[in-house]
């Protein structure tokens, strides 16, 4: 389990109300900032502990005490407001510096929270949050030292779930764990004594001349041998070639029954067409390669988008992507005139995830949605259309149902962003064209997403 889960297994219901409460906001922006909240307050350690201030961290990290124990969240949600409120705007300052309106103004822009409530809500999610880092870092033994080394590792994750843009910000690319020294081991030098191996002499064989065989009389003249000798042969060249024509009719009427057999499978199959450009095949030829990237502890598949770049959009907006993201592929297929629209070629969404066995669509999910808003808005003669696909678990009715629920949750969160709905359509085709085997929980993960296609441009 990556430490983003693990701190998110410690946000409760009862915390999350609380917070509600306390910060005067709803559960569900309570929810969006500590899922931005959680990768950053453990991007600022990072960055503080690998620039050598130990000292703030010592002091963050506090109560973590040498017997163990760890102070409880509840005494920190039933303290005075004030004092929560300070400790954690001092915290974030400590951590972030002067980055610490782009955290609030990324939580601004998710949760649609205006600057100053959004700021507020930070500040009393930073304390919670250390809390939970100490927490486990007292039931692991974990020192400091630990605890940033197993921030590095998760560096990549926690680079994926950040706010758009904060990453940049923060220069999470460019951090490097301390370098350790590791002593020099010579390794005994081992002589292997040479082994002479003795020649042996292979006797020389000598092959016994064998003398030719006589078929038929030795006067092939007198006896007409001659004559057979032409005429054998050559029946023979003429019966094998009568039934080698025989059987290329047969087999070509056969193969041209076959294809056309195949033919019609395939036009009552479709075909799709993947985010890579390659094709998709359905059914029990579904495409078994890798795609790259793993499974979370949530059970959702995280793709690696490679590098990351910023686009820039023919309204002059410009957007953070990765090089293998949807946006950068969709993009490239709008603006390459020489693809046309088609009912095959799709784009599978990277970063767009539901809630288990509903159509709610995860916090995490927000920053794709407002890429493809701005794209939409680049591009105001682009129409798109939604597909929802399911794994092939479960009764297949129930998942056409709930991939039709999901793709129109995803059309109706970009028309709430502000896309005009005549644009946008919605379909369902439950457990239909899986991208992946649905033999490995990789693979199932794979299956369950929501594809987009360009039915105008």
């Amino acid at each position: 389990m990556n430490l983003i889960e693990m701190l998110k297994n410690e946000v409760s219901p009862s915390i999350i109300s609380s917070l509600s409460q306390k910060a005067g906001v709803t559960e569900d922006q309570v929810k969006t900032g500590f899922s931005a909240g959680i990768p950053a307050i453990l991007a600022g350690i990072l960055k503080n502990g690998a620039g050598g201030d130990s000292g703030f961290l010592g002091k963050i990290l506090s109560n973590v005490t040498n017997s163990g124990t760890v102070s409880q969240t509840e005494d920190l949600l039933g303290g005075d407001d004030g004092s929560l409120l300070e400790k954690g705007k001092s915290m974030l300052g400590g951590l972030f510096g002067k980055d610490s309106d782009a955290l609030s103004n990324s939580v601004s822009s998710s949760s649609g929270l205006s600057a100053d409530k959004s700021a507020g809500l930070l500040a009393m999610i930073a304390p919670l949050v250390t809390g939970f880092i100490a927490k486990i870092m007292a039931g692991n033994g974990w020192s400091i030292t630990d605890l940033l080394g197993k921030i590095f590792e998760s560096k990549a994750d926690i680079t994926a779930a950040l706010p758009q843009g904060l990453g940049d910000s923060l220069g999470l690319a460019g951090i490097n764990m301390p370098n350790v020294d590791i002593p020099k081991v010579e390794i005994p030098k081992v002589e292997v004594p040479k082994v002479e191996v003795p020649q042996v002499e292979i006797p020389k064989v000598e092959t016994p001349k064998v003398a030719p065989i006589n078929y038929g009389p030795s006067d092939d003249t007198k006896s007409g041998g001659g004559f057979l000798k032409w005429l054998i042969p050559l029946l023979i060249i003429l019966v094998g070639a009568w039934w080698i024509m025989g059987r290329s009719g047969c087999n070509k009427s056969s193969m041209s029954n076959t294809a056309d057999s195949l033919s019609a499978k395939v036009d009552s199959m479709g075909s799709r067409i993947d985010s890579a450009g390659t094709a998709i095949k359905t059914g029990a030829e579904a495409v078994t390669g890798a795609i790259a990237g793993k499974l979370n502890e949530a059970g959702d598949f995280v793709r690696d988008l490679g590098a990351k770049i910023n686009k820039k959009l023919p309204d002059g907006t410009e957007i953070s992507i990765g090089e293998n993201s949807v946006e950068n592929r969709l993009i490239s297929f709008i603006e390459d005139k020489d693809k046309a629209v088609d009912k095959t070629t799709w784009f599978t969404f990277d970063r767009l995830y539901f809630e288990t066995g509903k159509s709610t669509l995860k916090a995490e999910s927000q920053e794709q949605l407002k890429n493809i808003i701005a794209i939409l808005k680049a591009y105001p003669n682009v129409n798109l259309k939604m597909g929802g696909y399911t794994d092939n678990t479960g009764d297949a009715a129930v998942n056409k149902k709930i991939s039709n629920e999901r793709a129109n949750a995803a059309v109706q969160e970009l028309v709430k962003l502000g896309v005009d709905a005549k644009r946008l359509e919605a379909e369902g085709y439950g457990p239909e064209h899986p991208i992946a085997s649905n033999d490995t929980p990789e693979g199932r993960a794979q299956n369950r997403r929501i594809d987009i296609r360009v039915i105008q441009k």
